[in-house]
């Protein structure tokens, strides 16, 4: 059994990570970032999910199952020095990132305006285009934050799966590919009519 003082301190070392927490279930604790499960304490011990990083910060460390655990679950890795605040979070990081940030990453628009850096007239024309774009699926309720300020600037250009409601979950990504691949080959801003020609067959595909 794990105790609550233990967990409590776990979750104390990992204050600098954003929604860490230990979730007690059966006496033990489960280890999660954002909802995702990255480890467990098991009788006052934390292990974590094996992954590289892991194995490279600690060497020499136990890789174990410490219970009977579901199929297809990874093998785990004994973090026995708890009390180094830095390489805790570290860890932590490193196995959110290797199991679920993949997950968590919806769309991220920014490496087209770097690819097209060294063309100004391209930048200047894309700008708008995103503007037409995020507005069009802030408008048509894909977003859950407006990502255009009052001034109509672009304020966000990378999306996570947080980010979107259910219907984006569903039609942002079609919706933003049809514009771009628009926009990659003309000069022209999609009208509104072609907008809502695309809005249009994503929801009924």
């Amino acid at each position: 059994m794990t105790t609550k003082k233990f967990a409590d301190f776990i979750e104390k070392q990992a204050r600098s990570i954003l929604n860490v927490s230990a979730e007690p279930i059966f006496g033990e604790y489960i280890l999660t970032r954002n909802g995702k499960k990255i480890g467990v304490l098991y009788q006052n011990q934390c292990y974590l999910f094996l992954t590289d990083k892991a194995k490279e910060l600690l060497p020499d460390a136990k890789v174990c199952r410490p219970y009977k655990y579901p199929p297809g679950e990874p093998d785990f890795i004994l973090v026995e020095d708890t009390t180094n605040q830095e390489l805790l979070c570290s860890l932590f990081k490193a196995t959110y990132d290797k199991f679920y940030a993949w997950q968590d990453l919806f769309y991220d628009f920014s490496g087209i305006f770097s690819f097209n850096k060294g063309f100004m007239n391209d930048i200047e024309r894309l700008y708008n285009d995103f503007v037409v774009l995020l507005s069009s699926s802030w408008e048509n309720g894909f977003l859950k934050v407006c990502p255009i300020d009052t001034k109509g600037r672009i304020i966000k250009l990378e999306f996570r799966r947080r980010d979107l409601t259910p219907e984006g979950e569903k039609y942002f990504f079609p919706f933003s590919h049809k514009f771009i691949l628009y926009t990659d080959r003309t000069s022209k801003t999609p009208s509104e009519k072609l907008i809502k020609k695309w809005l249009d067959e994503v929801r009924n595909e």
